[in-house]
């Protein structure tokens, strides 16, 4: 009890913990666990979310960077023995190192300052899971779920769903965590597709255009595209996916990016 007394939440690593009971339990709900899965959990913070999954999971692995937080976690679940607790940074570490063999489940209030960069690790190592729930700002939860035309629609939304079906699950209010966030929240079901939108042959391209197509969204994507490749490859490029030079990027559907990464990679690029 002291140790949970004494402890401050850090901001620079956003910490703000989470302690409604519904909404925790609704977040296990959402999962879809079973005594079947393991999941991983990165940020546990004072264990209120690991202690629902360890109820409805088989194996829990929660990732934790503040090591101020290891005699206060350790103590907590000592005797949960389905609780593994591991105290590194998430950025600097591979989510297959966690896995005992078959596919995981990533069920976590992510820390909002780093979401995006872990959203993106997820990407990466896609393979590893069969199911992924995440707390999220509400803005990065619509921008992530956004559809093309919208202001919302960007980078982060094309390359997830390229991989992923996005769905917001449902909001959660500021009052819900302790200190309480300047913003709202959402939690967002992120399940794999039975195949990415591209082959893997041009995943790389793929990537490096769609964030390069979006990097001056007042530009249009032959203009964009131009700060970054060779502008006779961006015009062959256009021109054998059927794209017009003058659209925006906020414009172009998924299929349209992965067309337009068709291009580039026969360029070469």
């Amino acid at each position: 009890m002291k140790q949970e007394q004494t402890f401050h939440q850090t901001r620079r690593l956003g910490q703000n913990f989470l302690y409604d009971p519904n909404i925790l339990r609704k977040i296990c709900t959402v999962a879809e666990l079973s005594k079947e899965d393991h999941v991983i959990e990165i940020g546990p913070g004072k264990g209120s979310l690991t202690e629902h999954l360890s109820r409805s999971s088989g194996k829990v692995t929660a990732i934790e960077k503040d090591k101020r937080l290891r005699n206060f976690l350790d103590e907590k679940f000592g005797e949960f023995p389905n609780v593994r607790l591991v105290y590194e940074d998430i950025l600097k570490s591979r989510l297959r190192h966690f896995s005992c063999g078959g596919k995981m489940k990533l069920v976590s209030n992510l820390p909002y300052n780093i979401s995006t960069p872990i959203l993106l690790r997820v990407l990466d190592e896609k393979e590893f899971f069969s199911k992924i729930v995440v707390m999220l700002q509400k803005e990065v939860a619509e921008r992530i779920s956004s559809v093309r035309g919208r202001k919302s629609y960007g980078s982060l939304s094309v390359l997830l769903q390229s991989c992923f079906s996005v769905e917001i699950a449902f909001g959660v209010s500021r009052r819900a965590f302790h200190p309480s966030p300047d913003v709202d929240s959402a939690v967002v079901i992120l399940d794999p597709l039975e195949s990415p939108a591209y082959p893997a042959s041009i995943e790389k391209t793929f990537r490096a255009v769609t964030r390069h197509a979006f990097s001056s969204r007042r530009k249009t994507i032959r203009n964009s595209l131009g700060n970054f490749f060779d502008k006779e490859t961006v015009e062959q490029a256009l021109s054998d996916s059927g794209i017009e030079p003058g659209r925006r990027a906020e414009s172009l559907s998924i299929e349209e990016f992965v067309k337009l990464a068709y291009g580039f990679h026969k360029a070469g690029q």
